[in-house]
């Protein structure tokens, strides 16, 4: 798994919970963190991506390992409203995604 795979997951796990809980403040951080604006690897506002480069530094990430740097990063993050976003996702949920996007 890459980085930005890592990345687009984590994204992609905020914005369900979006879809559900409409919250202004984590539409916002959202529409700044999202990486499919653009074509190539980034975020919107470069600056979202690049703060996640430099905590993930290069690490192997592996369907094992990805939750808890995916938490990581989150908790990183230090808001309370993206710390209950993720927390809404099980860890098998996510295994469960992160193996089928290692299969496609």
């Amino acid at each position: 798994m890459t980085e930005f795979e890592l990345y687009t997951m984590i994204f992609q796990t905020l914005d369900h919970y979006w879809d559900e809980h409409q919250g202004e403040e984590l539409g916002m951080f959202l529409s700044g963190m999202n990486p499919f604006l653009f074509q190539g690897e980034g975020s919107a506002v470069p600056d979202y991506y690049v703060r996640y480069q430099r905590l993930i530094g290069g690490r192997t990430i592996s369907a094992q390992n990805s939750f808890d740097l995916a938490a990581e990063y989150i908790k990183y993050l230090d808001k309370d409203y993206i710390t209950e976003a993720f927390e809404w996702v099980e860890r098998d949920a996510w295994m469960r995604k992160v193996n089928k996007l290692i299969q496609e």
